[in-house]
């Protein structure tokens, strides 16, 4: 047998393990004891025996764990001889007697108790306590009653040229939670009256049912301690001098997209984040590769070389940087007429309808009627739109959404898949369901357990460093993970949870790590089904105002916010412009349609 090179103890069950192969160190391996997961690290002070001209193994526990060395034997641990002499199964065996005559012992005195105690009736103010329904996706809180006046009814293209017309306020704000792999759900306000005609009407009447179960009290939430939320704030930057430091050569063949920015990142001192909107929207992923080589140049030329070269650019965003879609892209209008014949048929009506409900629900702050400088206009069978090209991108995902959804054939070139009506829940399921196996149980920089995770289950993690150092902190502060084949999910959610952030699901396998605020401002469009709520008799429009009283209700357009839902008779399914926790909580509402 291979002789072991030194002992580790088992952080659960404290056995002494032997580890025999110095290609173990850093690795993540099981306890044959408890079956639980132990990071390999060297103690102090030793040093493994190298061969003339091999490079030296790490020791130190920050390293991280090594993805590329190999043994010609599988890795395990085994259990250290010296837990197996005659002395030590001895002790052992003392340890597991005196255990069980003591339980033994307690369990005889709790029966003579429960015997002899007399029996009293529970108080009759005790309060019955409702089990909370456990679901996945996102918490949500809510007030107990909507904010004020609603509008009857859901928008629909017969009612969307009138709100248009009427002007809408965009200021209010969002009030939906991060995402945690439980939901709680918040008690449900009075639904106002889908017949109410108008907004500044009374307070429309309560709907004698709800639609939707009961929801649970907060009185555990209350109970239980609050967490208390870690930061580290990033180290002011001079980012325009960084930039200007002097690089005399650099080389890089063949690395990622990710991988160049965090070396750049490094050497300058300056947080760069990766748009990941912009890298979905230009079909970029983080994982693409870059060749660089530059001689004579300096930190700011070589960030915008690298950026180029997957047709991006780099922008100063606060006290850092933002890799982004190129500024002609975000900033220039361009005029493009669309043909959606299909979509509106040859009524003029029905094509302003159209028009009006695009303005609604595609970037509503950009149209002229809102304060940008968008304008859409209807010339014969097609729209007239003069847009940023970003928001043309939006609006031709959009239209080609709504065909899909309506069962017409689709008009783009471009691979069918990115037009297809599921949420993004719903199309990054798979990827959040890929078990994750990491310990990391004693504190490591955020960044560090961020890439272990993407690099163990294939995922593209992104971390929104401009959102983060706007809260005061950054992925450099450090936090605690432990999971043994968990869903990746809830990996991250026990991850970013205590750290006050959560993340954001961006494409099938792109995942951003962001602030709660950011996520709950960052509007997002879905199509939800309703069909089998349709079939039982239930009006969509009485669905779409019970949604908007129990869903982040003071961030609807009808009073003040700029989140809107609209109902598309021809595809069977309401069209919701909300953020994403709430945009979660909505399909958990609609999956399961009462039974009557």
């Amino acid at each position: 047998m291979e002789k072991a090179i030194f002992s580790i103890t088992c952080t659960t069950c404290h056995a002494r393990l032997a580890v025999r192969s110095e290609a173990a160190i850093g690795t993540i391996l099981e306890c044959p004891k408890c079956e639980s997961m132990v990071h390999i690290v060297p103690p102090e002070g030793w040093s493994p025996a190298q061969s003339p001209g091999q490079e030296p193994l790490p020791t130190d526990s920050t390293a991280p764990p090594p993805l590329d060395r190999v043994s010609e034997t599988p890795l395990t641990l085994e259990l250290d001889p010296a837990t197996n002499s005659l002395l030590g199964r001895l002790f052992q065996r003392l340890w597991i007697l005196w255990g069980s005559a003591f339980v033994a012992v307690a369990v005889v005195v709790w029966g003579l108790w429960s015997l002899l105690a007399p029996s009293q009736p529970p108080p009759e103010s005790a309060a019955l306590t409702s089990e909370r329904p456990a679901t996945a996706g996102y918490d949500t809180e809510q007030p107990s009653s909507p904010p004020g006046p609603q509008s009857g009814g859901v928008q629909s293209p017969d009612n969307a040229a009138d709100d248009a017309a009427a002007g809408k306020n965009t200021s209010g704000p969002s009030s939906t939670e991060p995402p945690t792999s439980t939901t709680e759900t918040p008690s449900i306000p009075s639904s106002p009256s889908a017949t109410e005609p108008s907004a500044k009407s009374e307070p429309a009447a309560a709907e004698p049912t709800s639609l939707f179960p009961p929801a649970a009290e907060n009185d555990a939430e209350e109970d239980s301690p609050p967490i208390e939320i870690r930061k580290l704030p990033p180290p002011p930057v001079d980012v325009a001098a960084r930039l200007a430091d002097p690089l005399a050569e650099i080389e890089l063949n063949d690395v990622p997209l990710i991988g160049v920015m965090d070396l750049l990142s490094s050497m300058s001192t300056v947080p760069i984040t990766l748009d990941a909107d912009a890298l979905a929207q230009l079909g970029v992923a983080p994982r693409d590769r870059v060749t660089l080589r530059l001689g004579s140049t300096t930190i700011g030329d070589a960030l915008r070389t690298a950026a180029a070269k997957r047709g991006l650019s780099v922008a100063i965003d606060g006290g850092g940087l933002i890799v982004t879609a190129p500024a002609d892209y975000r900033e220039t209008p361009r005029k493009i007429r669309y043909t959606v014949s299909d979509l509106a048929g040859e009524d003029q009506a029905a094509l302003e309808k159209l028009a009006t409900m695009i303005c609604n629900l595609v970037a509503p702050q950009s149209w002229r009627g809102n304060g940008g400088e968008g304008s859409i206009e209807p010339e014969g069978n097609a729209l007239l739109v003069v847009q940023t090209g970003d928001v043309h991108r939006r609006i031709l995902i959009f239209c080609e959404k709504l065909r899909n959804a309506r069962h017409l054939p689709l008009r783009s070139r471009e691979d069918p898949r990115l037009f297809t009506p599921a949420t993004r829940a719903d199309r990054a399921r798979k990827t959040l369901d890929r078990p994750a196996t990491v310990n990391f149980h004693e504190p490591a920089p955020l960044a560090r357990i961020l890439a272990y995770l993407s690099q163990a289950t294939g995922a593209d993690i992104l971390v929104d460093r401009a959102a983060l150092a706007l809260a005061d902190t950054s992925d450099q502060v450090e936090a605690t993970l432990t999971a043994q084949k968990q869903r990746l999910g809830e990996a991250l959610t026990a991850l970013l949870r205590p750290l006050g952030l959560t993340y954001r699901i961006v494409g099938d396998e792109l995942i951003q790590v962001t602030t709660e605020e950011a996520a709950e401002e960052r509007l997002e469009l879905e199509f939800h089904p309703i069909g089998l709520w349709l079939d039982r008799g239930i009006q969509a429009e009485r669905l779409a105002e019970q949604l908007k009283a129990r869903v982040a209700p003071v961030s609807w357009s009808d009073v003040g916010g700029e989140a809107d839902i609209y109902f598309d008779a021809p595809s069977g399914c309401l069209i919701v412009l909300q953020s994403q926790p709430a945009q979660a909580t909505i399909q958990q509402l609609l999956a399961t349609p009462p039974d009557r």
